[in-house]
């Protein structure tokens, strides 16, 4: 369905996207992660046509986006980070049949699709009002169907949800639930592991510009329902360390006058049985928090355990 062949950015002597060879198969819905500046968005520009590959390509049902550029992006459906795919003073109508006609379709063939959408999209009662007077998550919703209108095989979100409120968010996921449906292939960036985990089958992971990681969303998951304490005492023991070890998944930073304890647990009632084994030994307990896992946490355990699953040749 969609395919990175050494696919590669460069900026006189600093490399945004390094050589990606990836494919993403008919229905992936694939969470594309990475750190700020890890190349998330650089690639999904890349895979738009919206900038030029220092080296490789990138195929899509076949077509080359370089060599088959008009009907490789005949397959192409995105929705860029900041809603810039549509325009404010317009209304969800015009956007839409804006955005159709730049593909060459016009308003009669997509106006049963058209209205489809903005019931889907629960936009309606909203089609002739400026896009401008609604919400960010209506917005966001607006852009989704203008990327749609052409009926693209594969649609690239970058970062759909930033911005939203809660409630906002909870409405573009069910959204994107819907389109999932369609049988659709969809790459989406984001730093909401929640978000990613209740959308997607796959993940892959890149920094600085190289894919560190592709698997099934059950690594990910791991991240998301894991329940972690940060807790800092006054000191431990060696003795008592071993004892802490034997009974808890913990891992410990010691400093000069203090020590700090990150504790995986299984449910948050065991968190009561850790305290009081610190407390049994001894130890003076001086602050407790419940700790959310995101990027930063996979990337230290990926980076530091070397996990790269693929290795990336170079020219």
């Amino acid at each position: 369905m969609l395919k990175y062949n050494m696919l590669s950015k460069q900026y006189k002597d600093h490399v945004v996207v390094n050589n990606l060879n990836i494919e993403i198969n008919d229905k992936d819905i694939v969470g594309f992660l990475g750190p700020n500046g890890a190349g998330k968005t650089t690639t999904i520009k890349m895979s738009c046509g919206l900038i030029t590959p220092t080296k490789g390509d990138v195929e899509c049902c076949g077509y080359s986006l370089k060599k088959d550029r008009k009907q490789y992006l005949k397959n192409i459906g995105a929705v860029l980070e900041g809603n810039r795919n549509i325009y404010w003073k317009l209304s969800p109508v015009e956007n839409i049949e804006y955005f159709a006609g730049m593909k060459g379709i016009g308003k009669k063939k997509i106006r049963n699709q058209m209205d489809e959408y903005l019931e889907m999209f629960s936009l309606t009662e909203k089609r002739n009002m400026e896009c401008g007077k609604l919400s960010r998550g209506m917005q966001q919703k607006v852009a989704i169907c203008c990327s749609l209108i052409h009926n693209p095989k594969v649609l690239f979100l970058d970062e759909p949800t930033l911005g939203l409120d809660v409630q906002s968010v909870l409405l573009i996921r069910d959204v994107l639930k819907n389109l999932i449906k369609e049988d659709r292939t969809m790459i989406i960036t984001s730093h909401d592991l929640n978000f990613i985990s209740s959308l997607c089958n796959r993940i892959i992971i890149i920094n600085n510009g190289t894919m560190v990681l592709d698997e099934d969303i059950d690594f990910l998951n791991r991240y998301s329902e894991s329940i972690v304490y940060a807790v800092e005492a006054d000191g431990v023991r060696d003795d008592t360390e071993k004892i802490i070890k034997a009974k808890f998944d913990v891992e410990i930073e010691k400093f000069e006058d203090s020590v700090e304890f990150m504790v995986t647990l299984n449910n948050d009632n065991e968190i009561l049985d850790f305290l009081n084994l610190l407390k049994s030994n001894g130890m003076n307990i001086k602050d407790i928090y419940k700790k959310k896992s995101d990027l930063e946490d996979i990337f230290t355990e990926v980076i530091g355990n070397k996990k790269t699953v693929k290795s990336v040749p170079e020219n």
